[in-house]
C-alpha cells in the first residue's frame, strides 16, 4: 500500500477514481483539503473521508482511529453547512463501529446538539439524524443517560417542527420504545407537546410515494408516543377530551382511541383520532395514574355515547373506549367501584322504560359495565331490571327487550365466571319472571301469534344463558314448559342450547323429565312433532347419558317393518344427521353392534312402497357408514353385496350409490367394473326418471375416474364409448350427456384418453340437432360437482383440459358458431385465471364475441365474469380493448327476456369496475355511457336498479376534481 499524496488526492477529488490506503494516513494527507479555506474543497475533502468510512466493513477499524476520527468530526460540526451532509455521513458510519469507544457517544451528540441543529439540515439529512437517533437510543441506553437531560432535551430540539411524513414516521416508530425506558427529568411536559402538536394528524399521502405510508399507519404510531409515558396521562387526557368537541370525524375518533389506550393514533383529522386516542390511553395507562381524571374522560365519552353519537363508527370506537377504561380497572375493587358507581348512576334510571330515546344507549353502555367488572356491575343493572318486570303495565314488547338485554348480562358474567357470584334473590326472581313467560304456551287459550312467539323466544335466549343457576323448583317448570313447546302442533322453537345445556348439568331429570316423555308419547304424535322431536333430542346424543335411549327410537322407528312411509323418512333423515354427528368410533361401533348396513339394504330392498326420498336417505346412510369402515372392511361388503344388485331396480341403484359413491379408491372394481359400465348406461339410456339418471352418470364418472389404468379396463371404456357413439349416430341426446360424464371423470383423473371423446364433442357443436346437448356436455366437463366423488385428481388437469380443448376446437373457434362459443366458455370457467392471461391475445376477440351473443344467460354471466376478473385487476389488454366491451356491456343491461337479472346485473357490475381505469381512457365513453345507462335506472328489478346507480354514478364522477 503506496503512502498518498497530495497530487493523488487532488486527482481524486475531482474525479471517481477509487483509492486504497490507511484510514489515518488517508484523514492526515487529506488534511490540506480538510483545513483548506476553500469551502469546496473542504465540502470534498469531507465527502471522500465520509465515503470511505461508510464503505469500510464495521469491524475494521481500532478503537484509537475511532478516536481520531471521532474527535475530528466533532470538531467539523462547527463548520459550513455546506459541509454538514459530508460530517453526518461521517457521524453515522462511526457510531455503527464496533470498536467505538461507548464513552464517545455522548460527546458526539453533545457537540452535535451544542453546534447546529437537526431542523437546519436537508429532509435526506434529517433522515438519517433520526436513523442515528433509532440507533443509538437503543444500543446506547446507559450511555445516554448519563447525559442526563441534554439528550432529551436535543431530541427535543431535533424532532420539534418536523413535518416530513417519513421522518415522522421514524421518529413515531422509536420513541415510544425510548419514552418508556428513559427518564424524562423535568423535561415530560416539553417531550409530550412536542408530539401533541401533531394531534390530530393531518395527513394526505401521495400515490406516487414509494414508502407506502398511510394517515392511519402514521396516526395509530403517533397515538403509542402520547401514551409513551406515565406522565403524559394528564396531557393526555385534556388533549383527547379537547379535540373531542371537534366536528371533524377523524379527530374525535382518534379521541377517542387514544383516551381508551390512556386506560396509539388512528385518524388525525377526526373524531376517530380523538377516539382512538382515548381508547389507547386506557391501555396503556395504569389506572392509579388514570383515576383523578376519570370524571373527564367518562364526561368526554358520554357526549359520545349517551344519548349517543349519529355516526356508527364513532359510538363503537367510543364504547371500546369505555370499556377499555374499565377492563384496566376491574382487578382493583375500588377504583371500579368508583368508576362504575358514576357510569351507573347515569344509565340506571333509564333502563327503566324501553320506550325512551335514552333507554337503547344506556344499555349499551350496561353491558360495557357488565364486562368490566360483572359481579359488581351486573347485580345493580338486573335489580334494575327487575323492578321494571314487576310493574303492573309491562306490556310483552318491553319484556321482550329486556330479556333480550338481560341474556347478555348472563352471558358476559359467564365468560367472566361471575355467574354464582350474583345476587341470589334478584337472580331468582328474574329467572322466575322468565319461566312464568316460557309457561304461556301451557294456557289452554294461547295464541300463537308473532307477539307471542317472539316472548318466547326472548325467554329461551334467558335460560339458554341461565341455566346453570337455575333452582330445581324453576327447572321442573322450564321442563314442562318444553314439553309443551315440542308438542304443540304448530310452534316451532329451537331450544336445543337449553336442553344440551341443561343435559349436561342434570341428566337424570331431563331424561325423566323431557327425554322420556316424549319417547313413550312418540307414537301418538304428529308428524309435525316428530320432527321436532328429532331435532331437539339428536344434538343431545354426544351425552353419553341419553345415546342408547336415542339412537333405539330412531333404529326402531327406521327399521320396523310397520312404521308408515312418512314416519320411517322422518327416522331416517335422523339417522343420517346421527351418522354426521358422531365421530368414526361412534359410526364403525354402530356398524359392529347393529349390523347397520346390512339392514339398510334389507330395507331398501324388501320394503314395499318406499319413496325416493327415504332411497336417497338410505344411500346417504350407506355412504357414511361405509366411508368410516377399514379398507378390508369396504372391500368385504363390497363382494357381498354388489354381485347380487340389479341396477334396473331403483332400490339396487340407490344401494349401489350408497356402497360406492364414496368406496376408497384402492379398492379394485375390476371383476365388477364392465357389468356397471353397461348396467349404468343402459339405465341412462332407457330411463325417464332425471333423478336415477343423474345417480347413474354420478357412479359412471366416479368409477372411471378411480380405475386402474391397465388395457383391460380402458378396453372397457373404449367399449362403452363406442356403444354411446352409435347412439349419437341415430340423435339420441341422452347418449351426448353419458359421453360427458364418463369424458368428465377421464379428464379430472388425467388420462390421455379424454382428449379423444372431448374431440368427439367438439365434432358434435355444429350437429343441427346435438349441438346444444354438447355444449352443455363441455360444462359437465368443466363444472365443480361437491356431491360428486372424485377421488383421481390429476395436478394441472384443468390447464391440460383448456390445451386439448384449444387444440380440438381451435380452429373451429376461428369459424365460430354459437354452440362452440357456449362450449369454449364453458371451458374458460374452469381454466385458471394465469392461464387465461398467458393466451390473452387469443382469447380475448373470443370473449367479446360470446359478449355479443346475446341468446344464453349462464354463458354471459361467465363470460362476463371472466372480463371482471381482469378489468377489477386494470389489466392492460382490456384497457386497449374498452371500444369492444362498453358496448356489448350497455347492451347486456338492457332489461330484455333473454337478459336475465343476473346478466344485467354481472354487465353493470363490469361498466362499474371499468371506472377504475385511468380517466385518460375513459373520458371518450363518458357521455355515451351516462346517457345509456338511464334506461336501466327504470329496470323493473331493485337490485338491477342498485347497481346500475352505482355504475352511473362512478361514470358521472369520470374526470370530476376529486375522482381520479
Amino acid at each position: 500500500m503506496t503512502t498518498p499524496t497530495r497530487a493523488t488526492l487532488e486527482k481524486a477529488l475531482k474525479s471517481d477514481k477509487k483509492l486504497a490506503y490507511d484510514i489515518s494516513t488517508l484523514a492526515e494527507e487529506l488534511g490540506f483539503a480538510l483545513s483548506s479555506p476553500d469551502m469546496e474543497e473542504r465540502v470534498a475533502g469531507t465527502n471522500l473521508l465520509s465515503a470511505v468510512l461508510v464503505a469500510l466493513p464495521q469491524d475494521l477499524l481500532q478503537e484509537r482511529q475511532l478516536e481520531f476520527l471521532s474527535t475530528f468530526y466533532m470538531d467539523r460540526l462547527r463548520d459550513h453547512h455546506n459541509v454538514m451532509p459530508a460530517i453526518i455521513d461521517g457521524i453515522d458510519a462511526l457510531v455503527h463501529m464496533k470498536a467505538l469507544p461507548r464513552a464517545l457517544v455522548p460527546q458526539i451528540l453533545q457537540s452535535f446538539f451544542e453546534h447546529t441543529t437537526c431542523q437546519s439540515q436537508t429532509r435526506g439529512d434529517r433522515t438519517k439524524l433520526f436513523n442515528i437517533f433509532k440507533y443509538l437510543t437503543i444500543n446506547f441506553k446507559e450511555e445516554l443517560q448519563t447525559m442526563a437531560g441534554d439528550f432529551v432535551y436535543g431530541l427535543i430540539n431535533s424532532i420539534d417542527g418536523e413535518r416530513d411524513p417519513r421522518n415522522l414516521d421514524i421518529i413515531f416508530s422509536f420513541m415510544p420504545e425510548f419514552l418508556s425506558k428513559y427518564p424524562l427529568l423535568h423535561l415530560a411536559e416539553e417531550m409530550f407537546e412536542i408530539f401533541a402538536c401533531y394531534f390530530p394528524l393531518d395527513f394526505n399521502p401521495s400515490k406516487q410515494d414509494p414508502a407506502s405510508i398511510t394517515r392511519d399507519g402514521l396516526a395509530a404510531k403517533l397515538t403509542d408516543c402520547l401514551v409513551g409515558n406515565n406522565e403524559f396521562a394528564e396531557g393526555a387526557v385534556v388533549l383527547a377530551t379537547e379535540k373531542l368537541e371537534s366536528e371533524l370525524l377523524v379527530a374525535k375518533l382518534d379521541s377517542i382511541e387514544l383516551l381508551a389506550r390512556e386506560i396509539s393514533i388512528l385518524n388525525p383529522l377526526s373524531l376517530l383520532t380523538v377516539i382512538f386516542f382515548q381508547h389507547q390511553a386506557a391501555l396503556k395507562f395504569p389506572p392509579s395514574v388514570l383515576e383523578p381524571h376519570f370524571d373527564q374522560i367518562w364526561q368526554a365519552l358520554k357526549t359520545e355515547t349517551f344519548p349517543g353519537n349519529d355516526n356508527e363508527e364513532i359510538l363503537k370506537a367510543s364504547l371500546k373506549a369505555l370499556s377499555a377504561l374499565l377492563e384496566r380497572a376491574s382487578h382493583l375493587p375500588d377504583i371500579s367501584h368508583s368508576y362504575q358507581s358514576s357510569i351507573l348512576g347515569v344509565i340506571l334510571p333509564h333502563l327503566s322504560d324501553v320506550n325512551q330515546r335514552l333507554f337503547h344507549p344506556a344499555s349499551g353502555i350496561a353491558l360495557v359495565c357488565v364486562a368490566g367488572d360483572a359481579p359488581y356491575a351486573a347485580d345493580k343493572i338486573l335489580n334494575s331490571f327487575l323492578l321494571k318486570l314487576q310493574a303492573t303495565d309491562v306490556v310483552p314488547e318491553q319484556r321482550i327487550k329486556i330479556y333480550y338485554i338481560v341474556s347478555q348480562v348472563y352471558k358476559l358474567c359467564a365468560l367472566r365466571d361471575s355467574l354464582q357470584k350474583l345476587d341470589t334473590t334478584i337472580r331468582e326472581s328474574l329467572q322466575d319472571d322468565v319461566i312464568a313467560s316460557l309457561r304461556l304456551i301451557e294456557q289452554e287459550d294461547f295464541d300463537a301469534k308473532q307477539e307471542d312467539l317472539e316472548l318466547q323466544k326472548a325467554a329461551l335466549s334467558v335460560l339458554n344463558e341461565s341455566a346453570p343457576v337455575l333452582s330445581e323448583k324453576q327447572r321442573a317448570l322450564v321442563y314442562k314448559a318444553l314439553v309443551q313447546l315440542i308438542s304443540h302442533p304448530s310452534i316451532d322453537l329451537d331450544f336445543t342450547i337449553l336442553t344440551v345445556s341443561l343435559g349436561a348439568l342434570q341428566p337424570v331429570e331431563v331424561q325423566s323429565n323431557f327425554i322420556d316423555v316424549c319417547v313413550r308419547n312418540f307414537e301418538i304424535f304428529s308428524n309435525f312433532v316428530k320432527r321436532k322431536i328429532y331435532a331437539n333430542l339428536l344434538p343431545l346424543l354426544p351425552q353419553m347419558a341419553f345415546s342408547q335411549r336415542i339412537l333405539d327410537l330412531v333404529m326402531t322407528q327406521s327399521f320396523k317393518d310397520t312404521t308408515a312411509e312418512p314416519i320411517r323418512l322422518l327416522a331416517l333423515e335422523a339417522l343420517n344427521k346421527l351418522l354426521l354427528l358422531g365421530d368414526q368410533r361412534f359410526v364403525v361401533d354402530l356398524q359392529q353392534e347393529s349390523n347397520l348396513l346390512h339392514k339398510l339394504i334389507e330395507l331398501g330392498q324388501h320394503t314395499e312402497d318406499l319413496s325416493l326420498e327415504s332411497l336417497e336417505q338410505i344411500a346417504g346412510a350407506l355412504s357414511r357408514v361405509t366411508q368410516q369402515l377399514p379398507l378390508s372392511e369396504q372391500s368385504a361388503i363390497v363382494s357381498e353385496y354388489l354381485p347380487g344388485l340389479d341396477l334396473t331396480k331403483s332400490a339396487d341403484l340407490y344401494i349401489t350409490k350408497g356402497l360406492l359413491g364414496y368406496l376408497h379408491k384402492d379398492i379394485a372394481l375390476d371383476d365388477h367394473f364392465d357389468r356397471l359400465l353397461t348396467d349404468l348406461t343402459q339405465l341412462s339410456l332407457s330411463t325417464d326418471n332425471e333423478q336415477l339418471r343423474v345417480i347413474a352418470h354420478h357412479l359412471l364418472c366416479s368409477m372411471v375416474n378411480k380405475m386402474e389404468s391397465n388395457p383391460a379396463n380402458l378396453g372397457k371404456v373404449k367399449k362403452i364409448t363406442q356403444q354411446l357413439k352409435t347412439a349419437i349416430k341415430k340423435g339420441d341426446v341422452r347418449a351426448v350427456e353419458i359421453l360427458a360424464w364418463v369424458a368428465k371423470g377421464l379428464v379430472v383423473a388425467g388420462f390421455d384418453e379424454a382428449a379423444e371423446i372431448v374431440g368427439d364433442l367438439s365434432d358434435l357443436l355444429k350437429h343441427p340437432n346435438l349441438s346444444t346437448a354438447a355444449a352443455l356436455g363441455f360444462d359437465i366437463i368443466a363444472a365443480e360437482y361437491p356431491e360428486l366423488d372424485l377421488p383421481v385428481i390429476k395436478f394441472l388437469y384443468k390447464q391440460k383440459l383448456f390445451h386439448t380443448i384449444m387444440g380440438k376446437m381451435g380452429s373451429k373457434l376461428a369459424d365460430y358458431c354459437v354452440h362452440h362459443l357456449k362450449a369454449f366458455v364453458y371451458v374458460l370457467k374452469a381454466t385458471p385465471q394465469a392461464v387465461i392471461k398467458l393466451n390473452i391475445e387469443q382469447l380475448g376477440p373470443l370473449l367479446f364475441k360470446s359478449l355479443e351473443e346475446h341468446n344464453e344467460a349462464q354463458s354471459l354471466c361467465i363470460a362476463l365474469g371472466i372480463c371482471e376478473k381482469f378489468v377489477a385487476q386494470q389489466d392492460a389488454y382490456f384497457q386497449g380493448h374498452l371500444a369492444h366491451l362498453i358496448p356489448s356491456c350497455l347492451e347486456l343491461s338492457k332489461y330484455k327476456a333473454q337478459h336475465t337479472m343476473q346478466v344485467r346485473i354481472a354487465a353493470l357490475q363490469l361498466l362499474y369496475d371499468i371506472t377504475k381505469y385511468p380517466t385518460f381512457v375513459l373520458l371518450p365513453h363518458k357521455v355515451d355511457v351516462t346517457l345509456a345507462l338511464a334506461a336501466a335506472l327504470d329496470d323493473p328489478k331493485r337490485l338491477v336498479r342498485n347497481t346500475a346507480v352505482k355504475a352511473r354514478n362512478a361514470w358521472y364522477l369520470v374526470g370530476a376534481a376529486s375522482g381520479d
